[in-house]
């Protein structure tokens, strides 16, 4: 069973690497000992400068090797880290600093041209960088719960972005769970292209130190070709990711390939090394999930949120196809009345909200150790849990029925055509349905799709039937406020986009 205390120590012999490729396609390679060198030094730099256990320290910078050294010499000076997200200061140095009670900001010095410059307070986040050896600060006393291992930024479970408290014993348990059900083979490989600052992205690197696992990081648009260099043994993604090798593989094939042609496309497109890969944080389309098991790729759907950690998975030699597998801890997960999942366990990821609405806290941290998690879902025969969509994206009626939409959505993703579908409630009676495909000015696509629409149409009530199609080829993604930090889709967004003037 892993735990903190020994996870910086077991990094002293070891040869494994680490691989961060940079946006420009640099790459900095590391062996584990290196980073144990790194991780003592900056502990001792920590020290000089004043840092004690339990002060915050805050940690700003692109993902990459100093982010990763910064983060392990919190634990082993006692420090509580503040991951800000991996894209840019949110606000002055300053501001940071005073409203989070910050001992020290650990920054990207690139980040500082309008925010601030490195001094007192804010030190230069390289290891190499010795710019602070005179410097000296009082800590900042902060009161922590008991077990705090750091604090982190999340949209949370009711898609405001709010402050989550993580549980060092929450983080613990929950990645000995994982390596229950995965296990770790020889000469296994990790390749992530997800933010450090995202915590799931964290616990698996926490894994990979923890186990002697290789680990590589890339930026979004290395992914693809860092899969064929990089060659991974286990990747955990959100859908876009599969549902983008599905639609490469099978153009690369051509149409009316067989099988094995598929397979073998597919397999050159993800390096050929895969034992297994993950996907979760969002739903995915039945056919690209069916697609991989078909090319004998074994690709295990999960749920979970940061507030409780993994909720449910299938893992080998317990999978069914179409639902988020069966519950992470055996007897941890219940639904309430209205099929809203909620999580308890003695070990939660997360001990609960900072800077958020107290309603926030009341709605998710319902009693002690158990957490609502907001999605609805509902349990088959045997035990395999099944997510329906979130509660807070249900579509009320003028007559006061409820439902949810990814259902519908699902429907119409049988189409390949379709890329992404998001059925939301129109401005006036009937539901509208944003449709993004590669071709929406090609009048044979849009009308085959809203055929498509009227057939599903036809197997939906009077009250779900989608009376207005917008086709788009808009990107719906991070940059464009289309999608969140974890690629789930911001359906407030959409709809502010689309239908504002509809």
């Amino acid at each position: 069973m892993m735990t903190f205390d020994d996870l910086v120590a077991r990094l002293r012999d070891g040869s494994h690497t680490l691989t961060f490729v940079d946006d420009k396609g640099a790459e900095t390679v590391r062996t584990f000992h290196e980073l144990f060198e790194d991780v003592l030094a900056t502990v001792e730099r920590g020290k000089a400068i004043g840092l004690v256990p339990g002060a915050r320290v805050g940690i700003a910078a692109p993902n990459g090797y100093p982010w990763m050294v910064w983060d392990l010499a919190c634990i082993e000076l006692g420090c509580v880290s503040v991951a800000f997200p991996n894209d840019g200061l949110l606000d002055t140095c300053d501001a940071l600093i005073e409203r989070y009670q910050l001992s020290v900001l650990a920054v990207d010095a690139r980040w500082l041209d309008t925010a601030g410059a490195i001094a007192g307070r804010v030190v230069d986040i390289d290891p190499a960088s010795r710019g602070d050896l005179h410097t000296r600060i009082e800590p900042v006393r902060v009161e922590h719960m008991p077990d705090t291992h750091s604090l982190v930024f999340s949209s949370g479970t009711t898609g405001r972005t709010k402050g989550l408290v993580m549980s060092r014993r929450g983080t613990a348990h929950l990645l000995g769970l994982y390596g229950d059900a995965f296990g770790v083979a020889p000469g296994e490989r990790f390749l992530t292209f997800l933010p450090f600052a995202n915590y799931q992205q964290r616990m698996t690197y926490y894994f990979c130190l923890y186990h002697g696992v290789d680990l590589v990081s890339v930026p979004f648009h290395g992914l693809f070709p860092g899969l064929k260099r990089h060659r991974p043994t286990f990747v955990i993604a959100p859908p876009v990711l599969y549902e983008t090798l599905h639609t490469l593989a099978r153009a690369a094939a051509g149409p009316g390939s067989d099988p094995s042609t598929l397979a073998e496309r597919l397999s050159a497109l993800t390096g050929g090394n895969i034992r297994y890969m993950v996907t979760g944080m969002a739903p995915i389309k039945r056919a690209a999930l069916d697609f991989f098991w078909d090319c004998g790729i074994a690709l295990y759907e999960a749920f979970g949120i940061t507030e409780a950690g993994m909720v449910a998975w299938n893992k080998p030699g317990h999978v069914r196809v179409g639902t988020v597998g069966q519950p992470a801890e055996p007897g941890s997960v219940s639904l309430l009345e209205d099929g809203e999942v909620v999580v308890t366990r003695n070990a939660l990821l997360s001990l609960g909200y900072f800077d958020a609405p107290e309603e926030d806290s009341r709605a998710t941290f319902i009693a002690p150790n158990a957490v609502a998690t907001g999605d609805i879902a509902e349990f088959d025969p045997d035990g395999f849990l099944r997510v329906v969509g979130r509660k807070k994206d249900a579509i009320v009626t003028s007559n006061g029925e409820k439902f949810h939409p990814e259902p519908i959505e699902a429907l119409l993703y049988r189409d390949p055509r379709v890329d992404v579908a998001v059925v939301m409630a129109g401005p006036q009676a009937g539901l509208s349905v944003v449709i993004a495909t590669r071709r929406p000015d090609d009048p044979d696509v849009t009308d085959a799709l809203r055929a498509l629409v009227r057939a599903v149409n036809g197997t939906l009530p009077a009250q779900r039937q989608l009376v207005k199609v917008i086709f788009t080829d808009r990107a719906f993604d991070v940059e464009g406020g289309l999608r969140t930090r974890n690629l789930k889709l911001n359906r407030r967004a959409i709809a502010d986009a689309f239908l504002r003037d509809a």
